[in-house]
Protein backbone atom coordinates (compact mmCIF):
# COMPACT_ATOMS: atom_id res chain seq x y z
CA UNK A 1 0.00 0.00 0.00
CA UNK A 2 1.60 3.39 -1.23
CA UNK A 3 0.73 6.17 1.76
CA UNK A 4 -0.78 8.95 0.51
CA UNK A 5 1.80 11.96 1.11
CA UNK A 6 -0.54 14.70 0.25
CA UNK A 7 -2.87 13.77 3.24
CA UNK A 8 -0.98 15.96 5.23
CA UNK A 9 -0.47 19.75 4.04
CA UNK A 10 2.81 20.59 6.17
CA UNK A 11 5.18 17.87 4.61
CA UNK A 12 3.12 17.95 0.88
CA UNK A 13 5.61 20.84 0.14
CA UNK A 14 8.69 18.40 0.95
CA UNK A 15 6.93 15.55 -0.76
CA UNK A 16 5.63 17.64 -3.92
CA UNK A 17 8.58 19.39 -4.91
CA UNK A 18 11.25 19.20 -7.13
CA UNK A 19 12.85 22.28 -8.02
CA UNK A 20 14.10 22.88 -11.68
CA UNK A 21 17.77 23.49 -11.88
CA UNK A 22 16.92 26.99 -13.18
CA UNK A 23 14.36 27.69 -10.19
CA UNK A 24 17.43 26.55 -7.75
CA UNK A 25 20.27 28.26 -9.55
CA UNK A 26 18.21 31.56 -9.48
CA UNK A 27 16.79 31.50 -6.18
CA UNK A 28 20.27 30.69 -4.62
CA UNK A 29 22.32 33.56 -6.49
CA UNK A 30 19.60 35.85 -5.12
CA UNK A 31 19.45 34.55 -1.78
CA UNK A 32 23.13 34.66 -1.62
CA UNK A 33 23.31 38.30 -2.66
CA UNK A 34 20.62 39.52 -0.37
CA UNK A 35 22.32 37.90 2.16
CA UNK A 36 25.42 39.58 1.08
CA UNK A 37 23.60 42.77 1.28
CA UNK A 38 22.30 41.70 5.07
CA UNK A 39 25.71 40.66 6.60
CA UNK A 40 28.21 43.44 5.23
CA UNK A 41 26.35 47.12 4.61
CA UNK A 42 24.00 46.53 6.03
CA UNK A 43 24.87 45.58 9.28
CA UNK A 44 27.81 48.02 9.50
CA UNK A 45 24.86 51.17 8.71
CA UNK A 46 23.11 49.96 11.51
CA UNK A 47 26.23 49.49 13.69
CA UNK A 48 26.86 53.64 12.70
CA UNK A 49 22.93 54.09 13.84
CA UNK A 50 23.96 52.76 17.06
CA UNK A 51 27.03 54.60 17.76
CA UNK A 52 25.67 58.27 16.97
CA UNK A 53 22.35 59.96 16.34
CA UNK A 54 20.31 58.92 13.24
CA UNK A 55 20.11 61.13 10.36
CA UNK A 56 18.57 62.08 7.30
CA UNK A 57 21.64 60.31 5.19
CA UNK A 58 21.15 56.99 7.42
CA UNK A 59 18.04 56.53 6.75
CA UNK A 60 18.32 57.41 2.95
CA UNK A 61 21.22 54.80 3.06
CA UNK A 62 18.89 52.18 4.52
CA UNK A 63 15.92 52.65 2.06
CA UNK A 64 18.86 51.99 -0.60
CA UNK A 65 20.18 48.86 0.91
CA UNK A 66 17.19 47.30 1.99
CA UNK A 67 15.06 48.09 -1.57
CA UNK A 68 17.77 45.80 -3.38
CA UNK A 69 18.08 43.17 -0.43
CA UNK A 70 14.05 42.92 -0.58
CA UNK A 71 13.91 42.46 -4.48
CA UNK A 72 16.45 40.02 -4.46
CA UNK A 73 14.54 37.98 -1.60
CA UNK A 74 11.32 38.16 -3.51
CA UNK A 75 12.82 36.60 -6.87
CA UNK A 76 13.88 33.82 -4.58
CA UNK A 77 10.88 33.24 -2.76
CA UNK A 78 9.35 33.39 -6.55
CA UNK A 79 11.83 30.61 -7.66
CA UNK A 80 10.33 28.85 -4.15
CA UNK A 81 6.59 29.73 -5.25
CA UNK A 82 7.70 28.21 -9.41
CA UNK A 83 9.41 24.81 -7.24
CA UNK A 84 6.10 24.12 -5.23
CA UNK A 85 7.10 25.35 -2.20
CA UNK A 86 3.69 26.76 -1.32
CA UNK A 87 1.78 24.24 -2.80
CA UNK A 88 0.55 22.87 0.68
CA UNK A 89 -1.49 25.83 0.79
CA UNK A 90 -3.84 24.50 -1.58
CA UNK A 91 -3.90 27.60 -3.88
CA UNK A 92 -3.38 28.15 -7.72
CA UNK A 93 0.12 29.26 -8.53
CA UNK A 94 -1.36 33.16 -9.62
CA UNK A 95 -2.45 33.09 -6.35
CA UNK A 96 0.88 32.21 -5.08
CA UNK A 97 2.66 34.53 -6.89
CA UNK A 98 0.36 37.33 -5.84
CA UNK A 99 0.53 36.74 -2.04
CA UNK A 100 4.66 36.27 -1.99
CA UNK A 101 4.93 39.60 -3.43
CA UNK A 102 2.55 41.33 -1.72
CA UNK A 103 4.05 39.80 1.41
CA UNK A 104 7.73 40.26 0.44
CA UNK A 105 6.54 44.51 0.43
CA UNK A 106 4.66 43.94 3.10
CA UNK A 107 8.08 42.73 5.49
CA UNK A 108 9.97 45.37 3.41
CA UNK A 109 7.92 48.29 4.85
CA UNK A 110 7.66 46.82 8.29
CA UNK A 111 11.70 46.31 8.75
CA UNK A 112 12.04 50.12 7.32
CA UNK A 113 10.25 50.90 10.47
CA UNK A 114 13.65 50.74 12.20
CA UNK A 115 14.76 53.67 9.84
CA UNK A 116 11.28 55.81 10.59
CA UNK A 117 11.60 55.80 14.54
CA UNK A 118 12.63 59.05 16.70
CA UNK A 119 16.36 59.92 15.80
CA UNK A 120 16.93 59.84 19.12
CA UNK A 121 15.42 56.20 20.00
CA UNK A 122 15.00 54.45 23.05
CA UNK A 123 15.94 51.30 24.05
CA UNK A 124 12.66 49.92 23.54
CA UNK A 125 12.34 51.58 20.08
CA UNK A 126 15.13 49.74 19.15
CA UNK A 127 14.08 46.57 20.23
CA UNK A 128 10.70 47.05 18.08
CA UNK A 129 12.53 48.45 15.45
CA UNK A 130 15.48 45.88 15.06
CA UNK A 131 13.32 42.96 15.31
CA UNK A 132 12.06 43.01 12.03
CA UNK A 133 14.76 44.00 10.41
CA UNK A 134 16.69 40.74 11.74
CA UNK A 135 14.01 37.95 11.77
CA UNK A 136 12.33 39.03 8.40
CA UNK A 137 15.33 38.46 6.13
CA UNK A 138 16.74 35.94 8.35
CA UNK A 139 13.73 34.06 8.43
CA UNK A 140 13.26 34.40 4.28
CA UNK A 141 16.78 33.31 3.84
CA UNK A 142 16.45 29.84 5.98
CA UNK A 143 13.16 29.52 4.08
CA UNK A 144 14.80 29.76 0.23
CA UNK A 145 17.61 27.64 1.74
CA UNK A 146 15.45 25.16 3.21
CA UNK A 147 13.14 24.97 0.07
CA UNK A 148 15.54 25.24 -3.05
CA UNK A 149 18.13 22.90 -1.79
CA UNK A 150 16.37 19.39 -0.11
CA UNK A 151 19.74 17.48 -0.50
CA UNK A 152 20.80 19.54 1.85
CA UNK A 153 18.44 19.74 4.53
CA UNK A 154 17.72 16.47 3.93
CA UNK A 155 16.48 15.01 7.52
CA UNK A 156 15.13 18.41 8.65
CA UNK A 157 11.10 18.72 8.48
CA UNK A 158 10.21 21.83 6.04
CA UNK A 159 7.62 23.20 7.96
CA UNK A 160 9.97 24.34 11.14
CA UNK A 161 10.86 27.46 8.67
CA UNK A 162 7.53 26.88 6.52
CA UNK A 163 4.86 27.46 8.90
CA UNK A 164 6.53 30.24 11.12
CA UNK A 165 7.26 32.35 8.11
CA UNK A 166 3.50 32.30 6.34
CA UNK A 167 2.48 33.07 9.89
CA UNK A 168 4.91 36.35 10.09
CA UNK A 169 3.91 37.20 6.50
CA UNK A 170 0.54 36.77 6.93
CA UNK A 171 0.88 39.18 10.00
CA UNK A 172 2.66 41.77 8.06
CA UNK A 173 0.29 41.90 5.59
CA UNK A 174 -2.60 41.97 7.86
CA UNK A 175 -0.88 45.00 9.57
CA UNK A 176 0.06 46.81 6.47
CA UNK A 177 -3.24 45.73 4.88
CA UNK A 178 -4.72 47.19 8.00
CA UNK A 179 -2.58 50.85 7.67
CA UNK A 180 -3.33 51.31 4.32
CA UNK A 181 -7.31 50.56 4.83
CA UNK A 182 -7.12 52.94 7.59
CA UNK A 183 -5.57 55.68 5.93
CA UNK A 184 -7.62 55.44 2.68
CA UNK A 185 -10.78 55.63 5.20
CA UNK A 186 -9.00 58.59 6.81
CA UNK A 187 -8.26 60.35 3.90
CA UNK A 188 -11.65 59.58 2.48
CA UNK A 189 -13.55 61.29 5.08
CA UNK A 190 -11.32 64.22 4.99
CA UNK A 191 -11.83 64.45 1.48
CA UNK A 192 -15.33 63.36 1.39
CA UNK A 193 -15.87 66.51 4.29
CA UNK A 194 -13.81 69.16 2.31
CA UNK A 195 -16.43 68.28 -0.72
CA UNK A 196 -19.37 68.60 1.32
CA UNK A 197 -17.80 71.81 2.85
CA UNK A 198 -17.43 73.38 -0.45
CA UNK A 199 -20.71 72.32 -1.36
CA UNK A 200 -22.48 73.83 1.35
CA UNK A 201 -20.21 77.06 0.67
CA UNK A 202 -21.01 76.98 -2.59
CA UNK A 203 -24.89 76.47 -2.61
CA UNK A 204 -24.98 79.22 0.06
CA UNK A 205 -23.12 81.57 -2.17
CA UNK A 206 -25.79 80.17 -5.25
CA UNK A 207 -28.70 81.02 -3.18
CA UNK A 208 -27.42 84.16 -2.24
CA UNK A 209 -27.06 85.11 -5.90
CA UNK A 210 -30.17 83.84 -7.09
CA UNK A 211 -32.42 85.98 -4.09
CA UNK A 212 -30.02 88.84 -5.66
CA UNK A 213 -31.05 88.33 -9.32
CA UNK A 214 -34.44 89.80 -9.02
CA UNK A 215 -33.21 92.59 -7.63
CA UNK A 216 -30.86 93.84 -10.07
CA UNK A 217 -31.67 96.29 -12.71
CA UNK A 218 -30.88 94.86 -16.56
CA UNK A 219 -29.93 98.42 -17.49
CA UNK A 220 -28.72 99.75 -13.68
CA UNK A 221 -27.13 96.36 -12.78
CA UNK A 222 -25.65 94.98 -16.17
CA UNK A 223 -22.50 94.87 -15.04
CA UNK A 224 -23.24 92.95 -12.72
CA UNK A 225 -25.90 90.67 -14.07
CA UNK A 226 -23.01 89.60 -16.50
CA UNK A 227 -20.15 89.12 -14.16
CA UNK A 228 -22.71 86.02 -12.65
CA UNK A 229 -22.53 84.18 -16.29
CA UNK A 230 -19.14 83.35 -15.44
CA UNK A 231 -18.28 80.07 -15.74
CA UNK A 232 -17.61 79.46 -11.55
CA UNK A 233 -21.20 80.45 -11.04
CA UNK A 234 -23.64 77.36 -10.77
CA UNK A 235 -25.73 76.74 -13.80
CA UNK A 236 -28.92 77.86 -12.09
CA UNK A 237 -27.09 81.05 -11.25
CA UNK A 238 -25.89 81.85 -14.38
CA UNK A 239 -29.25 80.91 -16.35
CA UNK A 240 -31.30 83.60 -13.88
CA UNK A 241 -28.64 85.80 -14.85
CA UNK A 242 -28.50 86.10 -18.88
CA UNK A 243 -32.34 85.69 -18.49
CA UNK A 244 -32.54 88.61 -16.28
CA UNK A 245 -29.60 90.85 -18.32
CA UNK A 246 -31.78 90.06 -21.20
CA UNK A 247 -34.35 92.36 -20.35
CA UNK A 248 -32.54 94.91 -20.99
CA UNK A 249 -34.31 96.77 -24.23
CA UNK A 250 -31.18 96.86 -26.37
CA UNK A 251 -29.17 94.28 -25.08
CA UNK A 252 -27.52 92.93 -27.74
CA UNK A 253 -25.56 96.61 -28.30
CA UNK A 254 -25.33 97.08 -24.77
CA UNK A 255 -22.99 93.62 -24.42
CA UNK A 256 -21.21 94.48 -27.32
CA UNK A 257 -20.06 97.89 -25.43
CA UNK A 258 -19.46 95.70 -22.73
CA UNK A 259 -17.20 93.37 -24.42
CA UNK A 260 -15.41 96.29 -26.09
CA UNK A 261 -14.74 98.80 -22.48
CA UNK A 262 -16.14 96.65 -19.48
CA UNK A 263 -14.48 93.58 -17.89
CA UNK A 264 -13.81 91.57 -21.15
CA UNK A 265 -13.98 88.39 -19.53
CA UNK A 266 -16.90 88.72 -17.58
CA UNK A 267 -19.00 89.76 -21.22
CA UNK A 268 -17.07 86.51 -23.00
CA UNK A 269 -18.63 84.45 -20.47
CA UNK A 270 -21.69 85.87 -21.31
CA UNK A 271 -21.42 85.32 -25.27
CA UNK A 272 -19.82 81.67 -24.52
CA UNK A 273 -23.24 80.39 -22.43
CA UNK A 274 -26.05 82.41 -23.92
CA UNK A 275 -28.09 81.33 -26.35
CA UNK A 276 -28.40 84.06 -29.39
CA UNK A 277 -29.81 84.43 -33.27
CA UNK A 278 -27.96 84.12 -36.07
CA UNK A 279 -27.96 87.75 -36.39
CA UNK A 280 -27.04 88.48 -32.83
CA UNK A 281 -23.90 86.66 -33.21
CA UNK A 282 -22.93 88.61 -36.56
CA UNK A 283 -23.28 91.80 -34.17
CA UNK A 284 -21.24 90.26 -30.99
CA UNK A 285 -18.59 88.61 -33.40
CA UNK A 286 -16.07 91.32 -33.62
CA UNK A 287 -16.43 92.56 -30.61
CA UNK A 288 -15.97 89.08 -28.76
CA UNK A 289 -12.62 89.31 -30.94
CA UNK A 290 -11.26 92.14 -29.73
CA UNK A 291 -12.09 91.50 -25.97
CA UNK A 292 -10.30 87.99 -26.67
CA UNK A 293 -7.30 89.96 -27.94
CA UNK A 294 -7.59 93.02 -25.35
CA UNK A 295 -7.57 90.71 -22.19
CA UNK A 296 -5.16 87.68 -23.74
CA UNK A 297 -2.82 90.42 -24.06
CA UNK A 298 -3.57 91.91 -20.92
CA UNK A 299 -3.06 88.51 -19.23
CA UNK A 300 -0.07 87.59 -20.89
CA UNK A 301 1.66 90.79 -20.03
CA UNK A 302 0.89 90.55 -16.19
CA UNK A 303 1.87 86.92 -16.22
CA UNK A 304 5.21 88.28 -17.79
CA UNK A 305 5.91 91.46 -15.61
CA UNK A 306 5.25 89.31 -12.70
CA UNK A 307 7.16 86.33 -13.36
CA UNK A 308 10.28 88.22 -15.11
CA UNK A 309 12.81 87.96 -11.91
CA UNK A 310 12.59 84.28 -13.86
CA UNK A 311 14.67 85.14 -16.57
CA UNK A 312 12.58 83.56 -18.64
CA UNK A 313 11.28 85.30 -21.54
CA UNK A 314 7.80 85.44 -22.38
CA UNK A 315 7.61 88.33 -25.31
CA UNK A 316 8.09 85.71 -27.96
CA UNK A 317 4.33 83.78 -26.75
CA UNK A 318 3.22 87.24 -26.36
CA UNK A 319 4.18 88.51 -30.39
CA UNK A 320 2.84 84.72 -31.20
CA UNK A 321 -0.58 85.51 -30.05
CA UNK A 322 -0.70 89.46 -31.42
CA UNK A 323 0.33 88.16 -34.65
CA UNK A 324 -2.25 85.20 -34.61
CA UNK A 325 -4.94 87.93 -34.33
CA UNK A 326 -3.10 90.59 -37.06
CA UNK A 327 -3.06 87.49 -39.51
CA UNK A 328 -7.10 87.15 -39.22
CA UNK A 329 -7.58 90.77 -39.61
CA UNK A 330 -8.02 91.93 -35.89
CA UNK A 331 -6.01 95.22 -35.44
CA UNK A 332 -5.83 96.62 -31.65
CA UNK A 333 -8.36 99.23 -30.47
Amino acid sequence: MVRDVTATPLGAGRALMNPAGIHQIVGNCCAGLAAVIYAIPLQYLLLEMSRKRVDGGAIFAGAILLLPMWLLLMAALSCVTASGGFDWLRLSRGVLYGLTILATMAMAAVSFLRFELSRQPSFIDRIVGSLPIHLFPILTLLLVVFSLNPRLTRGLPLQIVNLPWTLVAALNLAICGGFLGYRLVVAGTRQLAGIGHRFQWSSGVARKHLAQIPEFDPERDFTELVRLTHEFESHAVRDAAVARVRRHPDFVARLAVELTTGRAEHALATVEYGAFTPEEQKLLAEPARKAMRRWGSTLFRALAKKLSPTGVDFQPAIDAFEQTFENRGVTAD
